[in-house]
Formats: C-alpha cells, structure tokens, sequence
C-alpha cells in the first residue's frame, strides 16, 4: 500500500491555503482534503509493514506546537511539477519529523535520503501547463506570504491512492501530540 506520514491542514488553515490557490491561479489546485504537510513519504509498504509502524508512530511523544506558512516556492527540479507553501524552521516540526523517520526505519523501512524541506502543496503541473513567467508571477506574489500560525496537535499516516482524478489521500491513523502550553 502507498503511505506516508504527514500533519493535517484542516479549518480555517485550510480556507487560508485554499484562498492563496485561488488568488495565483496556476496549475491544478490540490483538493482542501488533501492538504498536509508530509513527515515521511513510505512508498509502497505490505500491510504488516505498516501495522509494525503504527505501533512505533503510537510511541511518539512530541508536545503540540504551532507552525507558520511562509513563502511560496516551486519543488520537482530539474522539472518544477509543483508549487508549495513554505513552512518555517520550527524545532518541534524538526523533532517530530526526526522522530517519525526514526520509526520508520525501526521497522526496517527505506526513507528517501533527501533533506526535510516541510511545505503544503498549493497545486501541480504538467510540463508546459503553464508559461514559466506566470509560474514566477505567482512565486513573487506569494514571496511575502504569511499565514497565521496553525495549531498543530497531531500527526496521521496516511493511504494514497493514486486514480485518474489525482490522489486521494485517506487516514488510516491519527496520532495526538502532547497537550503543552506555548514556548
């Protein structure tokens, strides 16, 4: 099964994301139900894979904590196929990243070895979709973006399926964070 491990964007973080979509207008918007920011993409995984991790993901014990989206950039190079939200450094997003990693490969899981670069995906494209000065008119718009914190206080692995629509995404688990006042 196709899987990853990711932070819902839910409410009114959503409504924000999906207004942002709506003013760029580029690409093709992800549905608001597939917004997320991933932690760990699994790939193909057998189910007993995926049990062992969910008991490891059910461990972690990370407080909640707030993060902001910050900024707009492309991802996919050589060929740029996506526009994201940027989120900002925040070291509790960093923890639990680290530690959702840390329980994949307890589990015997192979990650990508590519730096944590956290984002929402805005929307997609195909080669040519879209002429790259209004892919750049889009980034500059959304260069100074700044988005309220949102409150993060759990985690989810995720089943994608891939159709000819898109990707649907469903949960499969939701972990809760630690209730914790502020920094």
């Amino acid at each position: 099964m196709r899987a990853f491990v990711g932070i819902p964007i839910e409410g009114r973080a959503a409504d924000a994301v999906a207004d942002v979509q709506e003013r760029l207008s580029v690409g093709r918007p992800v549905p608001l139900a597939n917004l997320h920011v991933t932690l760990a993409f699994l790939d193909d995984q057998p189910m007993e894979q995926l049990e062992a991790l969910h008991e490891e993901l059910e461990l972690i014990r990370v407080p909640s904590f707030e993060m902001t989206l910050k900024g707009i950039d492309l991802f996919g190079a050589p060929r740029s196929r996506l526009l994201a939200l940027l989120v900002a450094p925040d070291p509790h997003l960093m923890a639990l990243q680290a530690d959702v990693a840390k329980a994949a490969r307890r589990v015997g899981m192979k990650l990508e070895k590519r730096r944590f670069r956290p984002h929402v995906t805005l929307c997609r494209f195909r080669d040519g979709q879209h002429a790259p000065e209004k892919i750049q008119g889009a980034i500059s718009r959304g260069a100074h973006y700044d988005m309220w914190p949102i409150d993060v206080s759990e985690f989810a692995l995720y089943r994608s399926s891939l159709t000819q629509d898109g990707a649907v995404y469903d949960v499969l688990s939701s972990y809760p964070l630690l209730a914790m006042p502020y920094d």
